[in-house]
């Protein structure tokens, strides 16, 4: 590309995946320089790969084009939280800025921000854009419902603006909810409004282990109704995202949080555990080798035992956010047959598996979103 590709920050050898082999990686520091870049690169043709924290680059098909994607195109340097209301616990913060980042931000001032996706590099453009949650999305909801307004630039390097900094200001379609999950397609998140949470009064996470006969798991999947219950996860299988046993973390009042207990206690043998923890196991689920499946199926909640009882019975390792009817499974599978066989399985429930990492020869004429 121009002069203006050379003149900004670059990074080399960032390695080969997924019919990228990239050369350099240009970094803009402003959303105007990014647009440039994108104008420049669609009046060129030149193929580019957006990257934000690089937690979610698996989860994509191959490129199709003959010659491989060699420029990366980074939004890290455009970051920072650069306004933020306490009083109507909105903020606007920049793609480039880490979730953790934002997360401090809004703690200090006794707000939570409602994302929680897998992975300690994540960003905000790269959680809005591949709408990753985590275990807690069971109190949390979608990325989308935490998202007010976004500016996105699209390939013409034109910045767009849609929604804004409260609810009101959304009139007609709220295009915002448009561009969360789309990977990019329609355009580069380069910030967003985000609706924020209060923090809650009380906070406290505990494990049990998995309760056995025949009726354990549905047990344990009833404690998705408690009202102070963020997150609820189920974990089988050697080699899972931490010891198997049920998780689960409840937040509000000092009198929610006790009373549901009790009914925990009801259920299942509970031991208090330290909050971090139900981070680590949700930041265990970004991890993947090159000889890891890795994949995520939603199903109905009554079809989740079954669903589990397939997925071990392939050999792989299990976490079920039991409310949200969401599995991920990881290790190691002997044929792609196999891998398309339980896509199947989901499918034939009603449900939907995608495959977040596959090795890259199995990738052929698939689709990993399904």
């Amino acid at each position: 590309m121009s002069s203006l590709a050379s003149a900004l920050p670059e990074r080399i050898g960032l390695g080969d995946t997924l019919g990228v082999r990239l050369e350099r990686c240009i970094e803009p520091g402003t959303t105007e320089e990014l647009g440039e870049v994108l104008a420049e690169a669609s009046r060129e043709r030149t193929p580019l790969l957006v990257l934000g924290g690089g937690t979610r680059l698996r989860w994509a098909n191959r490129s199709p084009r003959i010659e491989p994607i060699r420029m990366g195109l980074s939004t890290l340097a455009i970051r920072g939280v650069d306004v933020f209301e306490p009083d109507e616990g909105v903020l606007h913060a920049r793609a480039g800025t880490r979730i953790a980042e934002v997360q401090q931000a809004a703690r200090l001032e006794g707000w939570e921000l409602p994302l929680d996706p897998p992975g300690p590099s994540s960003t905000v453009g790269g959680v809005i854009s591949s709408a990753a949650t985590g275990p807690r999305a069971h109190r949390l909801g979608r990325v989308a419902d935490a998202v007010l307004g976004l500016e996105v630039v699209g390939a013409d390097g034109v910045v767009r603006k849609c929604g804004g900094r409260v609810v009101k200001n959304v009139t007609g379609y709220d295009l915002a909810k448009l561009y969360c999950g789309a990977f990019g397609v329609l355009g580069v998140v380069t910030g967003a409004w985000l609706r924020l949470r209060p923090v809650p009064a009380t906070r406290s996470a505990f494990a049990a282990p998995l309760p056995e006969g025949s009726g354990g798991f549905e047990a344990s999947r009833a404690l998705s109704d408690l009202t102070s219950l963020r997150a609820l996860v189920w974990i089988e299988g050697e080699g899972a995202d931490a010891e198997e046993a049920v998780y689960l973390e409840l937040g509000g009042s000092e009198a929610e949080v006790a009373h549901d207990l009790a009914a925990a206690l009801a259920r299942l043998k509970v031991q208090r555990i330290e909050p971090e923890r139900i981070d680590a196991l949700r930041d265990a689920r970004a991890e993947s080798r090159d000889d890891t499946i890795v994949l995520r199926a939603r199903v109905p909640g009554t079809q989740c035992e079954a669903m589990t009882r397939r997925f071990r019975a392939a050999g792989l390792a299990v976490s079920v956010d039991l409310g949200l009817g969401v599995l991920h499974a990881r290790g190691r599978l002997a044929s792609r047959d196999t891998l398309l066989e339980l896509r199947a399985a989901a499918a034939s429930v009603g449900g939907i598996a995608t495959f977040e990492s596959i090795p890259d020869d199995w990738r052929e004429g698939l689709d990993v979103f399904g």
